[in-house]
């Protein structure tokens, strides 16, 4: 595992060591061209003395340069000096060292650097033209002046070394100062891991970002989510468990009491009457552990797979299914609306939707009743409705049948208090709008589902 600041050292001192390798060669050429303007202006001087020292004499022409005077041409005791004087029309040679490397074009008013081999040296020459005064007419001559390159490159490597170990020098402060700082950066990352080593296996509490970098604050905040998610995940087991110890120890009791109860009888139709018991028993129990899960699977903690679906469709399917139960008691199930309607949602906590507002209408529903399950598109949303004919619920209890295990006092109906607790939960994990209405004429009741407007 790499540690985060060997991490931010290795990107910041490779770099900057390229850098600096890359403005040592840039100041080497750099001084380098500034060691050819110094010792250039040098080397014109040389050849305008050299020119200045041109006569001609009895038609020849002559260079009155002592040797002394041309020692004092040189710009370093460990350069050497050459130069050549020759025709500049033909090239023809007059003094000087006959084979120095002439220039690629003849010199003009404006004198011409150029560099050239000469006797195995890189040498450096100015080429200029001259014109000297004859009897009959005026020569044109070119004046060519050569050094070698030791004194250049010798000025230009200790000019580029100096300012490379200055260079380095504070690359390396600077790496100590970015290491301190960046040591100094990840303390309040490591106060943060210190803090968090400290805590209870239990305590899933948000961390404080106030303490930490800006930069660091975002993933704080998804780690906080995170840990929020499996807070709500905690306490939905929690509650899950709570749940069903509270709603199975009663049915369980009873069961197995029913059981001993069977075990005694003797008779074959009293044995009969007890296990229909057992059997009645055994699918109320079914049905809490259903509602159970359906409440566990409605926790906000857990993930929705969200899907396109088609409410009248999956609302006509889960009425159908009711048919039964509704016969069971003479209650006239009825479905309305044969619109496409689509929707998004999670398709199983959809249908157990529908299923608990349908069982509930139909369970408070008196025997001979009427149930109708209505799909609509209400200014644009699409709506789901159960109407029943039944005893209703007073105004003031609306809001709280949605709390878990609420029983009304006003029915003696058989029940967990979970249906429209149910209900609830899965509304808020869609954005659906409930509501609870009288039914038509003021009779019975009507819950309306209302979904968000397509996007």
């Amino acid at each position: 595992m790499t540690r985060l600041r060997n991490l931010l050292l290795r990107w910041l001192l490779i770099p900057t060591l390229a850098l600096w390798l890359l403005a040592a060669t840039v100041g080497y050429l750099r001084s380098l061209a500034l060691a050819h303007e110094a010792y250039d202006r040098t080397l014109l001087g040389a050849a305008l003395v050299i020119g200045e020292r041109l006569s001609v004499q009895d038609g020849q022409v002559v260079v009155d340069l002592p040797f002394a005077a041309l020692e004092m041409l040189r710009t370093d005791a460990q350069d050497r000096i050459f130069y050549r004087v020759a025709t500049l029309a033909d090239g023809r040679h007059i003094t000087g060292y006959a084979d120095l490397p002439p220039p690629a074009t003849p010199p003009g008013p404006e004198p011409l650097f150029y560099d050239a081999v000469y006797k195995g040296q890189h040498i450096r020459v100015v080429a200029l033209a001259w014109s000297v005064v004859d009897d009959s007419a005026p020569r044109t001559l070119s004046v060519q002046v050569a050094e070698t390159m030791d004194a250049r490159r010798q000025l230009t490597r200790r000019i580029s070394s100096e300012a490379a170990a200055v260079q380095l020098l504070l690359i390396a402060a600077a790496a100590a100062l970015i290491a301190f700082g960046v040591r100094r950066g990840l303390a309040p990352l490591k106060r943060l891991r210190d803090e968090v080593r400290a805590r209870g296996a239990h305590d899933l509490t948000p961390i404080n970002t106030q303490q930490v970098p800006r930069e660091v604050a975002p993933l704080i905040h998804a780690i906080n989510a995170h840990t929020e998610r499996q807070r709500q995940l905690s306490d939905a087991q929690l509650r899950f468990i709570a749940n069903a110890s509270h709603q199975l120890k009663t049915p369980l009791t009873l069961l197995r009491a029913q059981v001993d109860h069977a075990l005694q009888q003797r008779d074959h139709a009293a044995m009969r009457y007890v296990v229909e018991g057992i059997r009645r028993t055994g699918q109320s129990t079914q049905r809490v552990m259903n509602q159970l899960l359906s409440l566990a699977r409605s926790e906000p903690g857990r993930t929705l797979d969200i899907q396109q679906i088609d409410l009248a469709e999956l609302a006509r399917e889960q009425t159908f299914e009711m048919l039964a139960l509704a016969r069971a008691k003479a209650i006239d199930l009825g479905f309305e609306g044969d619109q496409r309607l689509p929707v998004r949602g999670e398709p199983v906590l959809l249908r157990e939707l529908v299923a608990n507002l349908v069982h509930n209408a139909i369970s408070y529903t008196p025997p001979g009743g009427r149930v109708t399950v209505r799909v609509t598109l209400h200014e644009g949303q699409p709506q789901l409705s159960v109407v029943d004919n039944g005893p209703g619920i007073a105004p003031d209890e609306r809001t709280k049948v949605f709390e878990r295990f609420y029983r009304s006092t006003a029915t003696s109906e058989p029940g967990t208090g979970l249906g429209l607790a149910i209900v609830k939960e899965i509304c808020d994990r869609h954005q659906i709008a409930v509501a609870i209405e009288d039914g038509p004429a003021g009779q019975g009741l009507s819950i309306e589902l209302r979904w968000p407007r397509p996007v």
